[in-house]
């Protein structure tokens, strides 16, 4: 009996003690540095529009609707006359993880886009989530690293647009925010990796959380935003913090993979928080009340879901895309 009661007497000592190991470390970090991470400043900013696409390997080739879709949307930013960029100087890219197929990579390209590889990103065990791609959904990140560009939009390739949206690069996100180190130092967490003393990440609220189809217009805003539409400025200081916090068990959600990351990364009330974009730029759970509202960019699987009368926009884009391509020989 007495040796029972030194057992469950040095497990609560071992538990208090990794307890107040654990808590400083977990707690505020000391030894910020206010010039990591500054982003550059350009009289000639670059910009340039990403989206993203893996293999689709749960359907034959001619139900592979998301690379249709990515198709349908380089078409529209490259070559519709209603929707395509007005400043030629911004390219299209696709950013593609190392199994797509050359076959589609080389129609892309043939389509307008510049296609881009980049490596998969590695995750810790705890990120799992029942998606058949989920991994895959966090190779977007990449898109961070690609400093080349000062600010870059990344659109979901499941998204029609209804007019162009490359004047956002002149209306939003033009100077960058300082992260809130004074002001929200227990934001700052020492287990993590220290966040860039500057950055850009501006994002739509997500009208998952303001009614869903049936939302009002304007929408109500929100305080978690869609990954489906957002813009940042590149930083490898961004995308390390970032794969910092991966590392730590359930600091996010991991059932809606990258969003919830990057809501942890950019919430509210933390040390860098996004910045809401005009309502006018794009809407997920669109209705016809967003297309009559002149929304920029309407987000959803609209080939199986949403409103008649946009399901229709999306199959005549995708003829007209097809009527267009084939005319090009």
């Amino acid at each position: 009996m007495a040796s029972r009661r030194f057992g469950l007497l040095g497990l609560v000592v071992a538990i208090v003690l990794v307890w107040s190991l654990w808590k400083p470390f977990r707690g505020p970090r000391r030894d910020i540095n206010f010039n990591y991470g500054l982003l550059r400043h350009s009289d000639h900013p670059r910009y340039a529009i990403a989206t993203f696409l893996s293999e689709n390997t749960d359907h034959a080739r001619d139900e592979d609707y998301y690379f249709i879709a990515t198709r349908i949307l380089t078409y529209q930013l490259l070559h519709d006359p209603k929707t395509k960029c007005t400043h030629d100087d911004i390219p299209f890219l696709v950013v593609v993880t190392k199994d797509v197929s050359q076959e589609k990579r080389d129609r892309l390209t043939r389509d307008g886009a510049t296609v881009v590889e980049v490596e998969d990103v590695p995750l810790h065990w705890w990120i799992r989530t029942g998606v058949t791609r989920w991994k895959d959904q966090f190779t977007k990140l990449r898109i961070l690293q690609m400093t080349e560009f000062d600010r870059v939009l990344f659109i979901d390739a499941d998204t029609i647009l209804t007019r162009p949206i490359d004047e956002i690069f002149e209306q939003e996100c033009v100077e960058p925010s300082t992260t809130l180190f004074r002001e929200r130092p227990d934001q700052v967490l020492a287990d993590e990796a220290q966040p860039p003393a500057q950055y850009v990440f501006c994002a739509r609220s997500d009208n998952a959380l303001a009614g869903e189809r049936n939302h009002p217009f304007p929408p109500n805003k929100t305080d978690v935003f869609s990954a489906g539409f957002w813009m940042a400025a590149p930083s490898e200081e961004l995308y390390e913090y970032l794969m910092s916090v991966t590392g730590h068990y359930r600091r996010f959600d991991p059932t809606t993979m990258e969003q919830s990351l990057l809501n942890y990364a950019f919430r509210r009330d933390g040390a860098m928080p996004w910045k809401e974009l005009d309502y006018h730029w794009s809407a997920t759970w669109p209705g016809i009340q967003d297309l009559e509202g002149n929304v920029a960019s309407l987000h959803e699987k609209l080939w199986k879901t949403g409103p008649g009368q946009l399901r229709a926009m999306w199959w005549d884009l995708k003829r007209a895309m097809e009527n267009y391509y084939e005319k090009q020989g």
